[in-house]
């Protein structure tokens, strides 16, 4: 009898201990992905009506004031030629922009990264005015004035910038478009352009730091943040896939790059911290059509063209030309 009492307590306390694990390992996942929640809805998703406004996203960073005040200071000097514009996303979103109308007929489109807005277009719009085209910035779903609350990286994105040419060519006669690309932006443009609508209209793509896969960016971000990678970083894919109805892993840069026709000049920093330039390159090499590449030793993600103002405009005007 004592042998089969020891066994039997032996037995429940296997099980005592197995369920203990269960239970614990039950509880970890939910704090991880509780948590995996919180950091998706922080960076990719509009929390407020007054998350990602028409204001500057980074004012207390010295060089995005810098780039937001030039900005505006040639929206105020253009804004005679500044229609606003508006129209509905295929998924009923009111999206919100600005067409600077300089009377020619091909348009450039500033498709900005995460947290910008449409003013944060005008500080790109130099070199394109001084080129002969006209400038489209928007606020893309779910910034500045646009409905919508969760980013989806250029995925949905991209359909509402061929939307936006569809508009400005029956509208404006806009006969030819050049996407500017910073950061996502990337992502939007080349979505964009591999459509049927953006072989035949894009004529010019440019990307400021692309990235191969948005997780590749956020990653390095959230390296750089300081943060540990397992589990929470992959977690929140999967509140990312659950909210927007989207995957990156099936839809990003470098598996929709072979499937563009338009020419494309890529623009990168060698001191870029989040599109690396090893990564840059697979990108570039990726590219199947007439390319030209610009590759600066200084200035941060997004921030290439304030490190190096003269050389970047030069870049783009000889290549748009």
């Amino acid at each position: 009898m004592t042998v089969m009492a020891n066994l039997l307590w032996y037995h429940w306390v296997i099980i005592g201990v197995g369920i203990l694990l269960i239970a614990g390992l039950i509880f970890s996942i939910c704090l991880t992905m509780y948590i995996a929640r919180e950091v998706y809805f922080h960076t990719l998703a509009k929390r407020t009506d007054d998350e990602w406004g028409r204001v500057c996203s980074a004012p207390d960073n010295e060089e995005q004031m810098t780039m937001w005040n030039d900005g505006l200071a040639w929206g105020k000097e253009n804004v005679s030629y500044k229609k606003e514009l508006s129209i509905v996303s295929k998924d009923g979103l009111k999206l919100f922009g600005e067409f600077f109308d300089f009377g020619s007929q091909k348009t450039v489109i500033i498709l900005s990264g995460r947290c910008e807005c449409a003013w944060y277009g005008y500080y790109y719009a130099f070199p394109y005015h001084q080129a002969g085209y006209n400038v489209l910035v928007i606020d893309s779903r779910a910034h500045g004035l646009s409905e919508g609350k969760y980013s989806t990286v250029g995925i949905k994105e991209s359909e509402d910038a061929v939307l936006w040419m569809q508009y400005l060519k029956e509208n404006f006669h806009q006969e030819s478009f050049a996407l500017h690309c910073i950061c996502i932006g990337g992502s939007t443009g080349i979505l964009a352009a591999k459509t049927d609508f953006g072989k035949q209209y894009v004529h010019k793509i440019i990307i400021d730091g692309g990235f191969i896969n948005f997780k590749e960016s956020y990653r390095n971000h959230y390296i750089a943040q300081g943060h540990a990678l397992f589990p929470v970083y992959y977690e929140i894919w999967i509140w990312f896939r659950h909210y927007t109805h989207v995957s990156v892993n099936k839809s990003n840069p470098l598996k929709e790059i072979k499937n563009i026709e338009a020419p494309v000049l890529f623009i990168y920093s060698k001191e870029d911290k989040y599109s690396l330039p090893a990564k840059g390159q697979i990108l570039i090499d990726a590219c199947p059509t007439e390319k030209m590449v610009k590759w600066f030793d200084k200035g941060n993600h997004s921030h290439v063209r304030l490190a190096n103002q003269k050389e970047y405009d030069q870049a783009i005007i000889e290549f748009v030309k």
